[in-house]
């Protein structure tokens, strides 16, 4: 059959527009892989999205930490860190309520003297800008500048745009132009955009689109990703839309070095003062008539050439991760694997709104044939470490995480991590993710503020192992856990006046006041703040003395008012006593009958005592706990003698051992993970007694 001589032209044209596609191979290496649940977590509440970056950064200077940035699910902004000396976890809220979604996660640079720049966004909001905070000493995130507000989206220039938003950002410094700033985010008319500082942020230069992609009737929405090594190159990767509005969704490369930018094989493109970049200027990496891609990371190997790994969609639930290199004057792309569908949560009788979230599938910029992805394995995504020695046509296989009940998605290889550095990628756990935001705005179904995200930020550091000896050191071990396994795994039926929920509060309350660490203060705060209306009213004794928020109701302060010590005698005895206890602590200004409730409390130290000890009353978790802590607190408040501490350090040491020794920790419910955080605060205030 003769085919005309165009048409093999176009076809021939048209295989070469993208690079060359091969399907690697890959073999499994021994590992010891366990569930994620038993590594350790830089937030228990934080997520981020893989399009503003650094996310995390390690910085050796007078300490040795992993800086990283996230927002959690109340729209609190946090920069935060891990101490490699001291093992300490530290963050701070930079910036407060500023919108649930997981696109505004902050990017994370460094100064030459080591204070830290980081930036962050808002998503879909018009007219808002970026923002911009400095360390205001070296290696520390406790202090910071005020907020500096960045509207950089020249909209005289661009005065005939429709939207002018700030979305995603991404911090370059370069040593070769005198520690010059860029800022590449998506601006104007949703376009790839970019900033210039020459005084270390203290002004900007007004925004200029760098990327323009073909657009026929509608906007466009590329999609960006960036990467400088801090010398003289920055890298780009651009899409020239979503993949779920553009069919045939490409994949783009360029980079800039001294005032130009060029093609990967260095021929130049054009000088900045000839912007926009045109689709049609840069390399190829991927284009395709019958699927789409989704660009998600980039890095470079030793001789400074391009690597980039992104997703290509045949069918929107058919995930395929590819590794693209280019050397030798040609781009070579392998694809790895296959992994079947999205891991959002998409909820019965919708359809999916981000079919194309896939885990992820990142570089190790420090070792760049080295790829973190996150793969589906028995139905649930997990975190494996990919190798390669020859560009990724094979690759050893060693899994980080296995047999966990959760979805780990989005892992970022720390930037600054050399080899020999133990915490090298962090990833999100999922407790829940239907939607990247709160806010639908139309494009799904509309979510109860319950069903937000709930993700946690972890490492690849294991828990320690938590010896039952009864130290002040093991005791904050064993209490961090069982705070952290409860706000990573939330009880929503449980309404927040019940008093099981008040029982929680008042032990995380406990814990924080105990830690002194910002992570948990916070979090109470936010429990207070969004305190949502179709709460139950507090409606007995026991939810008023146990609730966490202050009530106004007459109704409610005068049952309090009147507490006498025979209210305290329907119910079981360890949540009698203990709410007995907890109202003495609480209300002593406020119980008219304070006196007669504190006497007739010393009067039944035997009682108090019997439950504390009895095997049979004692032997669930959360009754022991509460007597633990109902005797503690009697003694601290002059109620019990003294030498009854031996009495609670005992049952407390026997507690802790089955707590331990029994993984009990990951299977306790709201209340007794209270009653054992306020037991265990109980134990630390002794225990400091003696030191």
């Amino acid at each position: 059959m003769n085919f005309p001589r165009h048409i093999i032209v176009i076809f021939v044209l048209s295989c070469m527009m993208s690079s060359a596609q091969n399907k690697a191979t890959h073999r499994f290496t021994k590992s010891k892989a366990i569930a994620s649940e038993n590594f350790q977590s830089m937030t228990f509440n934080g997520v981020w999205s893989w399009f503003s970056d650094p996310r995390a950064v390690y910085f050796e200077g007078k300490h040795k930490r992993t800086y990283a940035g996230w927002i959690d699910n109340y729209g609190d902004v946090h920069i935060g860190f891990y101490d490699h000396d001291t093992k300490e976890i530290k963050s701070h809220v930079v910036y407060d309520n500023l919108e649930i979604d997981d696109h505004d996660n902050p990017s994370i640079l460094f100064d030459a003297t080591g204070r830290l720049l980081i930036f962050f966004n808002t998503h879909l909001q018009d007219e808002r800008p970026l923002f911009m905070r400095t360390s205001t000493n070296p290696e520390d995130v406790s202090n910071w500048s005020p907020i500096k507000e960045l509207y950089l989206n020249n909209d005289e220039k661009y005065n005939k745009a429709k939207i002018n938003r700030h979305t995603y950002t991404n911090p370059v410094r370069l040593s070769k132009e005198d520690g010059k700033l860029y800022l590449f985010w998506r601006g104007i008319d949703l376009k790839p955009s970019y900033s210039v500082s020459t005084d270390h942020g203290n002004t900007w230069s007004k925004g200029e689109i760098i990327f323009m992609p073909n657009e026929t009737t509608s906007l466009k929405s590329p999609y960006t990703k960036v990467y400088s090594d801090g010398n003289s190159k920055i890298h780009f990767t651009f899409t020239d839309d979503h993949p779920t509005r553009e069919d045939t969704n490409g994949l783009y490369y360029m980079y800039y070095e001294n005032g130009a930018f060029y093609k990967a094989n260095g021929t130049k493109i054009k000088d900045v003062s000839q912007l926009p970049i045109l689709q049609n200027e840069m390399d190829v990496i991927f284009e395709s008539d019958t699927m789409k891609s989704w660009n998600w990371d980039i890095a470079q190997d030793a001789n400074e050439n391009p690597i980039v790994t992104y997703v290509k969609f045949p069918k929107d639930d058919i995930h395929i991760y590819s590794y693209a290199t280019f050397s030798k004057n040609e781009w070579n792309s392998y694809d790895l694997l296959e992994v079947n569908g999205w891991f959002p949560e998409t909820r019965k009788g919708t359809v999916e709104a981000e079919p194309h979230y896939a885990g992820g599938i990142v570089i190790d910029h420090e070792n760049p044939n080295i790829i973190y992805v996150s793969v589906r394995r028995k139905n649930i995504f997990e975190i494996e470490q990919w190798t390669t020695q020859n560009k990724g046509k094979s690759w050893n296989v060693k899994k980080i995480t296995q047999n966990s009940t959760k979805n780990n998605v989005r892992p970022f290889a720390v930037r600054g991590a050399k080899k020999g550095n133990p915490l090298q990628v962090l990833w999100l756990q999922n407790t829940k993710y239907v939607y990247y935001s709160h806010d639908t705005r139309g494009q799904t179904a509309e979510l109860n503020f319950k069903d937000r995200y709930q993700t946690a930020v972890k490492m690849n550091l294991t828990k320690s192992k938590i010896d039952s000896t009864l130290t002040i050191q093991n005791l904050t071990k064993t209490l961090r856990q069982v705070a952290e396994h409860q706000l990573e795994n939330p009880n929503h039926e449980i309404s927040k006046t019940n008093w099981k929920y008040g029982v929680f509060y008042a032990g995380l309350e406990a814990f924080a006041a105990m830690t002194k660490e910002a992570r948990y203060e916070n979090e109470l705060l936010n429990i207070k703040q969004y305190q949502t209306e179709e709460e139950e009213e507090v409606n007995n004794l026991f939810n008023s003395i146990w609730a966490y928020q202050e009530t106004s109701d007459r109704i409610t302060l005068q049952k309090i008012e009147s507490i006498t010590y025979r209210d305290f005698s329907n119910r079981e005895a360890y949540l009698t006593l203990a709410t007995q206890i907890k109202a003495i602590e609480k209300f002593d200004k406020e119980i008219l009958a304070i006196n007669e409730l504190k006497k007739g409390t010393t009067k039944e130290t035997a009682l108090f005592l019997e439950a504390l000890n009895s095997y049979y009353v004692g032997k669930t978790v959360r009754t022991k706990a509460l007597m633990i802590y109902s005797v503690a607190a009697g003694i601290r408040n002059n109620l019990f003698d003294k030498k009854y501490i031996k009495d609670v350090k005992k049952q407390w040491g026997m507690l802790q051992q089955e707590l331990i020794e029994k993984n009990l920790i990951r299977k306790l419910d709201v209340e007794t993970n209270g009653a054992i955080l306020l037991a265990g605060k109980e134990i630390f205030e002794i225990l400091n007694e003696k030191r």
